[in-house]
């Protein structure tokens, strides 16, 4: 949604982006409970000039809301108001991303019944091992999987 806010014709130059709107990439990922004062004004004046791109920000803090919630029902309440957002017509380019997330809303919500599990250890060991694979040269003696245990 940035992106497409930020883009100018190609006739007017230089830039042919809004420096405000790019300077902000990062702070528009940033969760609600997570900006400074100073962040909070700067993303009020965007969203004064921009509209669309708060009706953005607000779904993506449902999102947020999704995994922060206590429990399944305030999860549930959160994944629906987030396709009510979309449900309002403001931001259509969301259309296959919350097919997807309503699609997949069973497995995003068992997050919160299977006791907050995650699969973060599990890619960290992957990647330990993928950086061994890379640092052996492709090299696969008996030692390749010794190493493999003591680096996990």
């Amino acid at each position: 949604m940035r992106r497409e806010i930020q883009r100018r014709p190609a006739d007017q130059r230089p830039p042919t982006y809004e420096p405000d709107l790019f300077r902000a990439r990062f702070t528009l990922l940033r969760r609600a409970d997570h900006l400074t004062e100073a962040h909070q004004e700067y993303l009020d004046r965007l969203f004064e000039a921009h509209p669309r791109l708060r009706t953005a920000w607000d779904a993506l803090q449902e999102l947020y809301r999704i995994y922060e919630a206590d429990d399944l029902d305030g999860a549930n309440e959160a994944l629906g108001r987030f396709a009510d957002l979309y449900a309002t017509g403001q931001i259509p380019e969301y259309r296959e991303i919350v097919d997807t997330i309503i699609a997949w809303g069973k497995e995003i919500l068992a997050y919160h019944s299977s006791r907050r599990a995650s699969n973060g250890p599990l890619e960290g060991i992957n990647n330990l091992l993928q950086v061994l694979r890379r640092v052996a040269h492709g090299f696969t003696n008996g030692n390749y999987a010794a190493r493999g245990l003591l680096v996990t």
